[in-house]
């Protein structure tokens, strides 16, 4: 194995910009960023010694990469798939959670594919500690698999071989995780402008429940009006929610879900 993998990231959007800030920091070589704005690429390259921005799709005509990182929305990623031409023997691995492993697999004059996939959420402004990001990755080739692994782990203590099913599993449970989790919490900061209360104080009860969460099997520590069958309770939350009506359906959805697990009558409480 190579001591050495020189990288090239295709885009220049949230994730894009923490690969190029992880990557340089954990000492890996950026050849090139890409993006179809020149100035983004330009912004981002900017961020890496010697790297050079580039809009143009043709990689064999800027320096070149042992890995190529596509790090793009997936609904262009097909399409900038089939379009870009990489270097012979380089390797092109999207950073999908739901995209196949197939969606790279068009002939590559040898060269492999594969995905890096990391499981956290993105913003340009907020840094985030690669180290603790879980990385999972699947690749068409052992060596490919190898020199991902190998790249990877430059960045996370967590990485892990994962294939396409199984990562689509874990990106639908965290969409249920952290995208619903956060727009409940959006809901939640509704509920408390009617009363001009702040979101802070919800943040001891949050922490607490995460944390328990993940100390013991979340429906066994569920808590709530719901989980215990109280029918009044209920019933008030809804009535408040007249203020907010685009909430109800919500709120009852939620509500007999858990009663649901809990396997207590929806409509009686027991």
């Amino acid at each position: 194995m190579e001591n050495e993998v020189t990288v090239g990231i295709v885009g220049a959007g949230n994730v894009a910009c923490h690969l190029v800030r992880g990557l340089q920091k954990a000492g890996v070589k950026i050849a090139l960023v890409y993006s179809r704005t020149i100035a983004n690429a330009q912004k981002l390259a900017a961020c890496s010694a010697n790297t050079i921005a580039t809009g143009s799709l043709d990689f064999t005509a800027a320096p070149p990469a042992d890995v190529y990182l596509m790090a793009v929305p997936d609904q262009v990623l097909p399409q900038l798939a089939e379009q870009a031409i990489f270097p012979t023997q380089s390797i092109v691995a999207h950073t999908s959670g739901t995209q196949p492993l197939e969606v790279l697999s068009l002939p590559r004059a040898g060269g492999s594919f594969g995905v890096f996939y990391p499981l956290q959420t993105f913003s340009k402004e907020k840094e985030v500690d690669w180290q603790k990001v879980p990385l999972c990755l699947e690749a068409s080739s052992p060596e490919a698999e190898q020199k991902l692994w190998f790249l990877a782990q430059k960045l996370s203590q967590q990485v892990v071989a994962m294939p396409g099913e199984k990562r689509r599993q874990l990106h639908l449970a965290a969409v249920f995780a952290c995208n619903f989790t956060n727009h409940l919490l959006g809901v939640a900061q509704e509920v408390l402008k009617a009363a001009d209360l702040p979101l802070n104080l919800l943040e001891p009860l949050v922490q607490e429940t995460v944390s328990k969460a993940f100390e013991h099997p979340p429906f066994a520590v569920q808590t709530g009006p719901a989980q215990r069958g109280d029918v009044s309770t209920i019933q008030a939350h809804l009535q408040l929610l007249n203020a907010l009506p685009q909430y109800q359906d919500l709120y009852q959805t939620l509500t007999d879900s858990i009663q649901t697990t809990a396997g207590l009558d929806p409509f009686s409480g027991e």
